[in-house]
């Protein structure tokens, strides 16, 4: 996703460098419980992306602990530096994050639980900052400095509303000292949640007064609702149904143009519970339509959640009616899965890519592709079908944030309205293109017996910075993660977090997805940050879609970019509940961390093998119940292509090494059991010139140099061989764990040996149905090469350094792995 892999990964920043800038400054840390401890500040580079360190206090003063940083020494002076006090090694944090530019202070204060960083001595007052209901009879304070029990009850809060005053009968602070506080009213607050929502409550004390925030009250059974929304018109007429609640009125402006124009209004009745309906019996099929809201004292014009085709993130919605039927996509088992995931603009939008509507959905459905130069050399679609790959992920091609007439680039993972294809790909922004032109591309990618699967962002939405575009003007802050003194929980790193787990925010992730499934013929979904997923909403996901289509394929990404309250997807998580994981531990196994460059991995050094046997098990033995729920990979569009990395951390290989390490990567993936993913134009040695984060770099960076092809032509073949060697033998997609364990086996389960950091296993084939009866798979990583002692019997070398191997060779006893090379051998 764009700013992240698993973590927040910043855009490029511009800083004029302070010459006046102190060389030394001393960060003051203070903390009301007066637990100092094991307390050490986190330090980090957040302008270049720079791995951390921790800093030991010098000494304590009058205000706290003493952190002494040399900048000159660290590199940080005049960059953007992180600061975040912890407790050992991540026993505790101090969150959130603190940000400042290093050197412009000689003096830095940090106060617990306090976002801020002061540059001189804080003189804080405790204030009174938001309320809100978090219970059916609580409401929990929030001040703007960690504060005790004592002094909330000295503030003696009277909580006004429906006509009555209540006293707190009780009061509870999660810890000694914390900026939050609940206040429980007991059995004698019962007030109905709808009037808890509509209503105007007020928690007033000695420190002041704050209108109360509904929050919990819109969980409520009133606030839930079943029926049909969005927008839906015949020759019978036209109905609208929204979910806004809080609202005092809802109206629907009907346009007859995408822009300008006289609007007609409806108004909407409210039905109880934050629903809105009306209905015309004129057939508004071709006008368009946005809501007028009226809440919370002001009035917003914004966007249908439920809309199908709009004419921008913030323009207007297109009344439409049916698509034709979609196209039956292919069907197999999961195990024959063989992903490969692309951005739609960067696999036509090369000069040589011999596509005519470059960087379209239209582009993206061509067939007969070829490039100008070299008539025999396929490209685009024509070339993912000789690749041999048959499931296709799609980054982000709902509507997202951006100016879609602008060529400037982005990935797409700032979403606005998650029904609508987005305009940027579409031949007109302006009718409904989008969602033809987006079907036309499906059934393409379906023609080509390849299945369509699409990368969708529900975790957060582009609604930040008070910006409002369809949930936030009809629902207020329903539809996200709140904290309790009023700001958004941003484990993101993109500013809000979706609320999964609330019951209308998990109604519509679950209506959506049908919709791309019903509509459209998708055939899976990839999903960004499934870490800020709740796990019941993930579990339903998977089990409500297989009842569409029983071959549909879920994934995601088991992490978060931040501190969320979400118990949400984790590696593990997955257990028996019908969908995958990214595997990011045998891909920093292969290649090293994608946090540091200088990291080696079991390819460019011989480092991690345990991980890597871990990982050609199906991970199994770490966190995978069966080799199905884990998706092997070893580069995605997130940090650095597999070689950039291997050129930029292995330095002192020469380029055949590289192009070997490149290799060798992707034979394991594509020999190990589970699910292998490909990061597009890998099979050519893309490279995105070293950028790690190309979220927003334009088309010389991110398109797919179709040259490249030609250039390391060698390198496709050997990618094209790999994948048909997996789909051609079982014994490479095992199903289950106990197959795994009863079928592969390492050497040293055999009492035979592989030199360390060689790899040697066999599988047997014929219990697996294969025709190879008896597999041997050999992993040297060394520069050297390696000699390893056969199984008994003769084996014909099948798969070597440069692919399928056209007339193989017997080897019986020993065989000599060269450098950096899998050999598969078979009896």
């Amino acid at each position: 996703m764009n700013k992240r892999a698993g973590f927040f990964l910043a855009g490029v920043i511009t800083m004029a460098f302070n010459v006046h800038a102190f060389e030394k400054t001393s960060v003051h840390y203070s903390r009301l419980s007066g637990d100092y401890d094991g307390w050490q500040l986190w330090v980090w580079d957040a302008q270049d992306n720079k791995p951390g360190f921790s800093v030991e206090p010098s000494g304590r003063d009058s205000f706290g602990l003493v952190f002494e940083l040399d900048l000159a020494s660290s590199g940080l002076a005049g960059k953007k530096t992180g600061l975040l006090p912890r407790l050992r090694e991540w026993e505790d944090k101090d969150s959130p994050d603190r940000f400042v530019i290093a050197g412009e202070e000689p003096d830095m204060f940090i106060r617990q639980g306090v976002p801020e960083v002061f540059d001189e001595l804080p003189a804080f007052t405790t204030a009174f900052v938001h309320a809100r209901f978090t219970g059916d009879s609580s409401v929990t304070a929030a001040f703007n400095t960690p504060v005790d029990e004592a002094f909330v009850r000295a503030q003696e809060f009277v909580l006004a509303g429906a006509g009555t005053k209540y006293r707190p009968a009780a009061v509870h602070l999660p810890s000694r000292y914390s900026p939050s506080a609940r206040l429980d009213f007991g059995p004698g607050f019962a007030v109905p949640a709808e009037a808890r929502v509509m209503g105007t409550f007020t928690l007033a004390g000695k420190i002041g007064s704050r209108p109360v925030d509904p929050g919990a009250a819109l969980d409520a059974p009133p606030f839930r609702h079943e029926g049909f929304l969005g927008a839906q018109t015949s020759p019978k007429g036209s109905r609208f149904a929204a979910f806004a609640p809080g609202a005092e009125s809802v109206t629907a402006l009907i346009y007859r143009g995408p822009k300008g124009g006289h609007q007609a209004e409806i108004r909407m009745a409210h039905r109880g519970g934050g629903l809105w309906e009306a209905r015309s019996d004129e057939d508004l099929t071709g006008r368009y339509y946005k809501y007028g809201v009226s809440r919370d004292g002001g009035y917003a014009e914004v966007l249908d959640p439920y809309a199908g085709s709009v004419t921008a993130h913030d323009g207007r919605a297109l009344l439409h009616g049916p698509l034709p039927p979609p196209t039956e996509g292919p069907s197999f088992p999961l195990e024959d899965t063989v992903l490969y995931e692309v951005h739609i603009r960067d696999l036509t939008i090369d000069e040589f890519s011999g596509v005519k509507a470059k960087g379209k959905y239209l582009g993206f459905a061509e067939g007969g592709t070829r490039h100008p130069s070299y008539p025999d050399l396929r490209t685009a679609l024509d070339h993912l079908e000789e690749l041999g790959v048959n499931a296709v992920h799609i980054l982000p091609f709902q509507d997202f944030e951006n100016d879609e007439a602008d060529p400037r680039y982005d990935w797409g993972y700032m979403p606005v309205n998650f029904n609508s294809p987005e305009g940027w790909y579409a031949g007109r922004t302006d009718d409904d293109s989008r969602r033809r032109e987006a079907k036309a591309m499906i059934d393409a990618v379906h023609a080509r017996g390849m299945k369509v699967i699409m990368d969708v962002v529900y975790n957060h939405t582009a609604e930040t910075g008070g910006k409002k575009f369809n949930f936030a003007g009809l629902a207020g802050n329903y539809f996200y993660r709140m904290k309790d003194d009023g700001t958004f929980y941003n484990g993101s790193g993109c500013g809000n977090e979706f609320r999964s787990e609330s019951p209308m925010g998990r109604r519509f992730i679950l209506d959506s997805l049908k919709r791309w499934v019903t509509e459209y013929g998708v055939d899976g979904f990839r999903f960004d940050l499934m870490g800020l997923i709740d796990l019941e909403t993930a579990e339903l996901i998977a089990a409500e879609l297989k009842k569409l289509k029983p071959s549909i394929l879920v994934y995601g990404e088991p992490w978060k970019a931040g501190d969320s309250p979400v118990d949400g997807v984790k590696k593990g998580s997955q257990r028996g509940k019908g969908y995958a994981v990214f595997n990011d531990d045998l891909r920093d196994a292969l290649k090293g961390s994608v946090f540091e460059v200088t990291d080696l991995g079991y390819v460019q050094a011989g480092n991690y093998r345990d991980k890597v046997m871990r990982g050609i098990k199906g991970s199994i033995d770490d966190f995978a119940d069966g080799p199905l729920e884990t998706l092997n990979y070893v580069s995605c569009h997130d940090n650095h292509t597999l070689w950039d990395r291997i050129d930029l951390s292995a330095k002192d290989a020469s380029a055949d090494e590289k192009v070997r390490m490149d290799k060798l990567a992707q034979a394991v993936v594509f020999t190990s059991q589970g699910i292998p993913f490909l990061h597009a134009g890998e099979e050519f040695l893309r490279t995105k010139k070293g950028e790690h984060n190309s979220y927003n770099l334009p088309d010389d960076i991110n398109g797919l140099d179709w040259t490249a092809k030609k250039k390391n032509h060698g390198v496709f073949r050997f990618y094209r061989d790999l994948i048909a060697m997996r789909k051609a033998h079982p014994a490479f997609r095992l199903r289950t764990a106990a197959e795994v364990r009863e079928n592969l086996r390492f050497f040293e389960e055999q009492g035979a040996k592989a030199p360390p950091p060689a790899i040697a296993y066999t599988l047997d084939g014929e219990a697996a149905g294969d025709g190879w009866k008896k597999i041997t798979v050999l992993i040297n990583p060394s520069r050297k090469p390696a000699r390893i002692k056969l199984p008994p019997g003769r084996h014909a070398l099948v798969f070597d350094g440069a692919g399928l191997v056209a007339d193989p060779p017997e080897h019986k006893d020993h065989i000599s792995v060269p450098p950096i090379t899998l050999l598969v051998l078979r009896q």
